[in-house]
């Protein structure tokens, strides 16, 4: 029953968040929460199609120790029906999600360091600056660097398509440490040709526990570009 009013509060939470401003289809996303321990990381993105108009949710389970997602992940429902609503498929993906979010228990609060919505104008998409909830006097930054990589071959229609690499750094501190770079393009990230940071997530606030990076992927669409969501598990520096 406890787990179910969790389930409950998350969709309601959910509803109520307020949509980006759009690409061709630009997707939402709403946080989920970590497990108890940290290790693992539950995310929604959704949204509405573009050319069919179908709306969609999908959900997302990530073992942040292996970068890779759970058994069963990513839930994805897409109604095909113009008619129905995106909450529609949000409801039935969550649902849907709810016996894997519940064993791994991604329910627990997440902390928010930095956020882009995807039709926010910023100074600078690659770039986030931000302070840890521990230490309000110290400044953190992550910088997104778009990077050259082997085309795989259903890319090649759409080239060139960008891979990229995660840097972070603490202000007053050398050196920039890089926390994260593709070695190769993963097949279910399509064929991206740009990218923008999105959101900074920590649980807790001790130093050594997981943040996620989300990242915006910007691909050929049917319409124009697409925007989606990865999430990108990473270990910040310390402050000394």
């Amino acid at each position: 029953m406890r787990f179910l009013i969790l389930i409950i509060a998350v969709i309601a939470q959910l509803v109520l968040s307020v949509s980006l401003a759009a690409a061709a289809d630009a997707s939402d996303r709403a946080i989920i929460g970590f497990s108890l321990d940290g290790g693992h990381f539950a995310f929604e993105e959704y949204g509405v199609q573009d050319g069919s108009g179908f709306p969609y949710a999908d959900v997302y389970i990530i073992n942040l120790e292996t970068d890779e997602w759970v058994k069963g992940s990513p839930i994805r429902v897409v109604v095909r029906d113009e008619q129905a609503t995106a909450h529609t498929a949000r409801h039935q993906a969550l649902t849907e999600a709810a016996p894997l979010i519940e064993k791994y228990g991604t329910v627990q609060p997440a902390k928010l360091l930095a956020s882009n919505a995807v039709g926010e104008r910023v100074t600078s998409p690659h770039t986030m600056t931000f302070k840890r909830f521990h230490n309000l006097s110290t400044l953190w930054t992550v910088k997104l660097t778009e990077i050259d990589i082997e085309q795989p071959g259903e890319c090649k229609p759409y080239s060139p398509v960008r891979g990229f690499a995660l840097s972070a750094h603490i202000e007053g501190q050398d050196p920039t440490v890089e926390v994260y770079r593709d070695d190769k393009l993963p097949k279910s990230r399509g064929c991206p040709e740009s990218y923008r940071l999105a959101d900074v997530i920590a649980f807790g606030e001790n130093e050594n526990s997981h943040v996620v990076v989300m990242v915006h992927k910007l691909t050929f669409g049917f319409e124009g570009r697409d925007a989606r969501f990865i999430a990108v598990p990473v270990k910040l520096p310390s402050w000394k």
